[in-house]
């Protein structure tokens, strides 16, 4: 044993743990990014020269890493646009509209992850899918906060082409509510979207006849910013105006000045268009697209790492269950093989002094030969699964849906239409959200609502003895709820058992 490196190694399980706190991890995300990775690392490298044996202990983990990042290398080198963006009045809420390929159709997707290579080349960013269309057409509401925001916002409002690479989970994880006899779903802000592509799932499921989920649905949303209630899906908001009571929505406003007066409904989806002074003066910025023409694919230079730069629809990280068992299966064969040639190295020098009849002493061959087989796992397992099941696929599908006259409608242009006002949910007229192409208007009453009033109601007017509670919003509208569900629970206040369940997750 290397008493040397199992201290390093120490010092390193301590600058990982330390960075992933709730201190550290919230204020300074970059530094708890770049110490997750270096630190692990890290800490693997020098346990196994510390102590060769502890492969065993290790391998499962980084080969269960290994998978993830070989389907997310694959999904990186794919260069898509934006279908569809809007910004609503007040400059706070994004909405983004990415066209999904039919091979991720009939495949629930909660969460992607972005990248956009004309802001930033390494920053990737997570968010939630607030609805996901038959066609397969995904939408995201993005909060305008910190300058990646802020400089996707100055870009949409010049009406700039974005190449997008995106990262798109395999599968969906299948949500709890379908367990639930009567669920109460609390949301706040837009934090809101983990919430709303579950209740849009739901509700269209109700629409083909699926009776499966639960049998009424409370959905309460809290916003500080009213714009943000116009997210909500057009199919949600009729389903909550409907006379069979399935779908019971509250809105509560908390901001400090109160809701405007006019009747003119606020615009909730419509870029500023620039004047044509403007629109002069900027011509010269707007970056060159090739391929304007919807039947050529639009190629953005330099946007993906593969050079495969023709603008395609979103593609899925994995094609099915199938190749995801092959590119499972692969990396652990390749990481172990990779392994086990390292470690081959030891017998080498033992069959070479043997020969000479000699004794060495091994100790120093040993935790070289460690720190080797530590990189042979990674290596072995990442790279024969990304070369095998995802490089090589990805090159042919990519040169099937760009060529000419391709037959797939995978390739995609970029006109001048993207940013268009569009019909991205809901008006705010007043204090009233209406429903497109109708008179109705759902209430939106001021102040907090009171949750074990809220709760209590639930309980009481369906009859149901027990409730699931489904909160997505910040930390102090959870810890609200998860205290008057206690307080309900523990007191015998309540005619019911409520299940507290946090849905919305903040990195």
């Amino acid at each position: 044993m290397n008493a040397l490196a199992g201290s390093i190694s120490w010092f390193f399980g301590l600058a990982l743990w330390l960075t992933s706190m709730d201190w550290c991890r919230r204020a300074f995300w970059e530094v708890y990014y770049r110490c997750h990775i270096v630190g692990f690392l890290g800490f693997m490298l020098f346990a196994y020269i510390h102590y060769s044996g502890s492969w065993v202990y290790f391998c499962p983990g980084p080969l269960l890493w290994c998978i993830d990042l070989a389907l997310r290398s694959g999904a990186l080198a794919n260069t898509t646009t934006v279908a569809h963006s809007a910004v609503d009045a007040s400059e706070d809420v994004i909405t983004l509209q990415l066209q999904g390929s039919k091979r991720v159709r009939g495949c629930p997707i909660h969460d992607i992850a972005l990248l956009v290579p004309s802001i930033s080349r390494w920053q990737w960013h997570p968010f939630t899918i607030s609805h996901q269309s038959a066609d397969g057409m995904l939408t995201m509401r993005i909060k305008k906060q910190g300058a990646w925001s802020r400089e996707l916002l100055a870009r949409l409002k010049r009406r700039e082409s974005l190449p997008v690479r995106a990262s798109l989970p395999p599968y969906g994880a299948p949500h709890q509510w379908r367990q639930d006899e009567v669920v109460v779903v609390m949301a706040g802000g837009t934090a809101s979207t983990a919430v709303l592509r579950v209740l849009s799932d739901l509700v269209a499921r109700r629409a083909q006849g699926k009776a499966t989920g639960p049998r009424r649905v409370h959905f309460v949303w809290v916003a500080r910013h009213a714009i943000e209630f116009c997210g909500l899906d057009c199919a949600v908001a009729d389903a909550a105006m409907n006379a069979d009571g399935w779908l019971a929505a509250s809105l509560y406003y908390t901001g400090r000045e109160p809701l405007p007066a006019s009747k003119e409904p606020r615009a909730t989806g419509a870029l500023e268009k620039p004047s044509s002074h403007d629109s002069d003066t900027r011509s010269e910025e707007l970056p060159t697209i090739k391929g304007a023409d919807s039947t050529i694919p639009a190629s953005f230079p330099l946007a993906s790492p593969f050079w495969w730069n023709r603008v395609r629809k979103l593609q899925p990280q994995a094609t099915g269950p199938l190749h995801l068992a092959i590119v499972t299966a692969l990396t652990f064969f390749g990481g172990f093989v990779g392994h086990f040639v390292t470690y081959s190295w030891t017998a080498e020098w033992e069959t070479h002094y043997a020969s000479l009849g000699e004794e060495p002493d091994m100790r120093p061959i040993e935790w070289r030969n460690a720190a080797l087989a530590s990189f042979g796992v990674i290596v072995g397992g990442l790279g024969l699964s990304f070369f095998l099941a995802i490089f090589i696929p990805g090159l042919v599908r990519y040169w099937r849906d760009t060529r000419t006259g391709s037959a797939t409608d995978e390739q995609m242009g970029v006109d001048s239409s993207v940013h268009d006002p569009v019909v991205v949910g809901c008006s705010l007229v007043g204090d009233q959200l209406m429903i497109p192409g109708t008179d109705l208007g759902m209430p939106i009453a001021s102040g907090r609502p009171d949750f074990a009033a809220v709760l209590q109601a639930a309980a009481k007017e369906t009859g149901a003895k027990h409730v699931g509670v489904y909160v997505a919003g910040p930390e102090p509208l959870a810890q609200a709820a998860h205290l008057a569900i206690c307080e309900l629970n523990g007191s015998g206040k309540g005619c019911a058992h409520f299940d507290f369940h946090n849905m919305a997750g903040f990195l």
